[in-house]
């Protein structure tokens, strides 16, 4: 059966579902997913394979989810028809297992498993930001701190109408609601002092739109090829659909993440084509790295310094943005980079161009640290004198997780890493001497504490010169190998957190 017969047998039966219904069932499902102890509405069939299964995300997925929701928004009709409802555990089977097949139709027309090591990456990008980027507030106050700067404060209410502090709280209003129900009002009886029915209107013109409206740019962005299951979707953009029931407007949020990742990591594609927001935020997260490093990295035998400002002849330079030292023996340089890998490499398996791209800006953003150790052994460095036996190693810290493990994305990279280095005289053998990591900030978080204690060789040579573990995570790695018997430690910034958002719990 060809990709298109396939996928219209998926279509015929989503549109015997009600649309309103069919989100309803989906937004349960998810749920229960992602939130510990939810209980199915008594009106939803759960098959229970689903209800024992020790990783339940290899039955039925947020990702697959995702998919259904957009199914229905485009093609599901205003009631239910035949009997068919996604509330029945056969009808959800049968979609799932239909867009299974449809993609096991595109997996052998355009032969993608002959890049089985690609299709991992696609894959990875899919699947672990539902798992790393869960209701908690590590990521809530992590992109909040990011963002609350004057400059970026007046961004975005150029481009919400809302203060950061208003879109934070009615975003995390409108989320804890969807973490019990389905669907809300639009017209709300607001008794929050300073927030008022337009402030809200404002925030819905940001997460939400008509579900003819959305479903208009969906259909727009719908392709059967190698990209269908893993390309950027609207209902990321706008997570809360507009319907109309009983002459009432409401808005039904099927996937309620959707929503929390929308004010967050999704404020920065509304503000990233605004003239001077990479300069900003790209400050402003090398200060948030720095209060991370100084948060966690607390024996006295270690230092962490910040970046500053020197003279190479006339040149004015600047060191890398932060060093972890470990008094003569070793230091860490760890330069702070925004860059995101694109959703054209995320998505695209065909063409590879954008996917090189991508690899070789993070390729120049770890040459650029070997750059700077040149300057750092002709004793340039203001903040750390040039000591021969001191041990030097680089560090890229990004915005996102890349998920470079396995062999094919390093390899790709470190090719890339190769040429630039040879571009610039740098000997190659510097990356067995002094190799590289590159760590998103989730990972930096959860590994910086191991900076404060362990030999920093060890804990970088361990993970870079190892078959197992230079292929691992580097946080991953840390836990694993250093982490036995360590106390649980306090949340990052929990006082900040709670200073902002623990009247709205009340």
């Amino acid at each position: 059966m060809s990709r298109n017969e396939q996928y219209r047998k998926v279509k015929a039966i989503v549109r015997q579902l009600g649309c309103r219904d069919s989100l309803y069932a989906i937004w349960a499902y998810s749920q229960w997913l992602q939130v510990d102890d939810f209980q199915f509405p008594g009106d939803i069939q759960v098959h229970r394979s689903l209800i024992d299964a020790q990783l339940p995300q290899a039955i039925l997925s947020e990702f697959a989810l995702e998919q259904i929701a957009r199914e229905a928004i485009l093609h599901a009709d205003i009631l239910p028809r035949r009997g068919r409802t996604l509330r029945q555990w056969d009808t959800l089977a049968d979609i799932v297992n239909g867009l299974r097949a449809l993609e096991g139709e595109i997996y052998s027309e355009f032969q993608i498993g002959k890049q089985i090591h690609l299709e991992l990456m696609r894959i990875a990008h899919r699947q672990f930001v539902w798992q790393q980027f869960r209701f908690q507030p590590a990521p809530v106050i992590r992109y909040y701190k990011l963002y609350n700067t004057p400059l970026l404060e007046g961004y975005t209410q150029a481009a919400t109408g809302l203060t950061l502090k208003e879109l934070y709280t009615i975003g995390m209003l409108y989320t804890g609601h969807f973490l019990d129900a389905p669907r809300i009002s639009r017209t709300l009886n607001i008794q929050i002092p300073g927030l008022t029915q337009d402030h809200f209107e404002r925030f819905l013109a940001f997460t939400s739109l008509r579900r003819n409206d959305l479903a208009g740019r969906l259909r727009a962005e719908h392709a059967l090829d190698q990209g269908f299951g893993y390309r950027y979707s609207s209902l990321r953009e706008f997570p809360m659909v507009g319907m109309s029931h009983r002459g009432q407007d409401e808005l039904a949020c099927p996937i309620p993440m959707l929503l929390y990742w929308r004010f967050m990591t999704g404020l920065y594609y509304t503000l990233k084509d605004i003239e001077g927001f990479f300069t900003e935020f790209g400050s402003s997260f090398q200060r948030y790295v720095g209060e991370v490093l100084n948060a966690r990295v607390t024996s006295a035998e270690r230092a962490v310094l910040a970046e500053e400002k020197y003279l190479v002849g006339k040149n004015q330079k600047h060191t890398v943005d932060w060093i972890v030292q470990q008094g003569e023996e070793a230091a860490l340089f760890i330069e702070c980079k925004t860059k995101r890998m694109t959703w054209a490499s995320k998505a695209e398996i065909a063409d590879l161009s954008a996917l090189q791209k991508d690899l070789d800006t993070l390729a120049a953003a770890v040459v650029q640290v070997y750059k700077t150790i040149v300057d750092y052994r002709a004793g340039s460095y203001p903040q750390l004198p040039f000591m021969e036996g001191r041990q030097v190693f680089p560090m890229v810290v990004t915005l996102e997780d890349w998920y470079l493990f396995g062999s094919e994305m390093p390899a790709r990279l470190n090719a890339l890493v190769r040429t630039r280095m040879s571009e610039a005289n740098l000997s190659e053998a510097w990356l067995h001497e002094m190799p590289y990591a590159i760590l998103s900030v989730d990972e930096l978080e959860r590994a910086a504490r191991y900076f404060s204690d362990v030999d920093l060789p060890a804990l970088v040579l361990g993970r870079a010169r190892s078959n197992d573990y230079s292929r691992w995570g580097f946080a991953s790695y840390c836990s694993e190998v250093h982490g036995k018997n360590r106390p649980v430690l306090p949340p990052l910034f929990e006082e900040e957190f709670d200073a902002l958002f623990s009247k709205l719990a009340t």
